[in-house]
C-alpha cells in the first residue's frame, strides 16, 4: 500500500470515527467504496475485529503497510479512547510526508527529464546522423581536425556495443536493486553515501531531520514516553542513518544520558545534525519544552527545504539546458569544421 491510500484511508476513517459511527461500521463503509468484486486487505481486518481484535492488532497482523509509528499510535488511541484524535494527528503526518516526497519528487524530475532527453538526442545522432556525415568525409583528402575524428569513432563505437550498452546497463541496474534488496549493509552504505553528496546532502539532511523531529514530537504529544519513541522512530524508519541514529540515541538514554548530547556522541551526528539544531534540543530539554521545539525543527528544516529547492532550482534549470547546449553544439561544430576547412583551401 502506499502512501497516498494509507492516507485515504486515515482521513476516512477519522472523519467518520468523529461522526459518531462505530468503527466497524467505518470499516465496512470504507471497503463499500471499492471494488466489491476483488479482495481486498480490509476484509482480512474486519473479519479480524469482528473476532474481537482491536484495529491495531488487525492492521499489524494484515502486513498491508501500515509501520509501529501508525499501529502504536492507533494502540495508544484505544486505549485512551481518543482514536479519531490520533487519526487526526496520523493524517497531518501523512500529509507531511507526502509534502516532502513531492518536493524532493520536484527538483529530481525536472534534471532527469533533461537529461534523458539530452541522452536521447546524442544517442540518436551518433547512430544515425555522423554516419551520413562520415561518408562525406570520406571522400575529403585532407586530414579532418582531432574533434571531428573523435567523433567519429565515438559514432563507430556506439553503433557496434550499443546493445552491449543497454545489456550491461539493465544487468547493473538489477543487480544493484538485488543487492539493495537482500543487503542491508548495502542500503546503509547507500544511504550515508546520499548524506555525502555536495549540494544534495543539504536537501536530504533537511527532509530527514525534518521527518524525525516530527515523528518524536508526535509520539510525545500522544503521551508516549521518550525511550519508546525512540524505539519506535527506529522500527518506523525507512533511512538506515536515522535508524541508527534512535537507536544510539536510545542507547545513550538508557545509560543516562540526556537528548542533545546523545546526538552529539551518536554516529550520525555529522551527517544529519547542524550545531543550531542541536543547540535547540537542548534549550527544549532543559526549558522542559522538548514536545514544542521538536515541531519548531520540524517547521524550520521543511522551510529550509523549500528555501533550498527553490534556489536550487532557479540554478538548475539553466545550468542544464546550458550543458545540453554545449554537448550537442560541440558535436555540429565538430561535424561542420571539416566542412568549413574545405571551403577554406577551395
Amino acid at each position: 500500500m502506499n502512501l497516498n491510500d494509507r492516507l485515504s484511508f486515515t482521513i476516512q476513517l477519522s472523519t467518520l470515527l468523529q461522526s459518531g459511527t462505530p468503527l466497524l461500521k467505518c470499516l465496512i463503509i470504507i471497503r463499500s467504496t471499492n471494488n466489491k468484486s476483488k479482495k481486498h486487505w480490509l476484509d482480512k481486518v474486519i473479519q479480524d475485529i469482528q473476532r474481537g481484535l482491536l484495529l491495531s492488532q488487525a492492521l499489524r497482523i494484515a502486513s498491508c503497510g501500515f509501520d509501529s509509528f501508525y499501529c502504536g499510535l492507533l494502540e495508544i488511541g484505544e486505549h485512551s479512547g481518543q482514536l479519531d484524535t490520533l487519526l487526526t494527528k496520523i493524517s497531518n503526518d501523512l500529509i507531511r510526508q507526502e509534502m516532502l516526497r513531492s518536493k524532493l519528487k520536484k527538483i529530481l524530475t525536472y534534471p532527469a527529464c533533461v537529461l534523458f532527453i539530452c541522452l536521447g538526442m546524442v544517442t540518436s545522432m551518433l547512430i544515425w546522423v555522423i554516419p551520413s556525415f562520415e561518408h562525406i568525409f570520406q571522400s575529403f583528402s585532407a586530414q579532418l581536425p582531432p574533434l571531428t575524428q573523435f567523433l567519429l569513432h565515438l559514432s563507430r563505437l556506439t553503433q557496434e556495443y550499443v546493445f552491449v550498452f543497454i545489456f550491461s546497463f539493465f544487468m547493473i541496474a538489477l543487480i544493484s536493486c538485488y543487492l539493495w534488496i537482500r543487503s542491508i549493509s548495502t542500503q546503509r552504505y547507500v544511504d550515508q553515501f546520499f548524506l555525502k553528496i555536495p549540494i544534495f546532502n543539504k536537501l536530504l539532511q533537511h527532509v530527514l531531520l525534518a521527518r524525525w523531529t516530527a515523528t518524536i514530537a508526535i509520539l510525545q504529544q500522544s503521551g508516549v514516553p521518550l525511550l519508546e519513541a525512540m524505539r519506535i522512530s527506529a522500527r518506523c524508519s525507512d533511512n538506515w542513518v536515522v535508524h541508527d541514529l534512535s537507536v544510539r540515541i536510545y542507547q545513550l538514554l538508557c545509560q543516562g544520558q540526556n537528548i542533545h548530547t546523545s546526538a552529539v556522541l551518536s554516529d550520525s551526528n555529522e551527517l544529519l545534525f547542524d550545531p543550531m539544531s542541536i543547540q535547540l534540543l537542548r534549550v527544549g530539554e532543559e526549558s522542559g519544552s522538548l514536545t514544542s521545539m521538536l515541531n519548531y525543527l520540524a517547521n524550520f528544516h521543511e522551510k529550509k527545504l523549500d528555501e533550498n529547492l527553490s534556489v536550487l532550482m532557479e540554478t538548475l534549470e539553466p545550468m542544464l539546458v546550458i550543458i545540453m547546449g554545449l554537448i550537442v553544439g560541440t558535436m555540429v561544430i565538430a561535424l561542420y569544421l571539416p566542412l568549413f576547412q574545405l571551403g577554406q583551401i577551395v
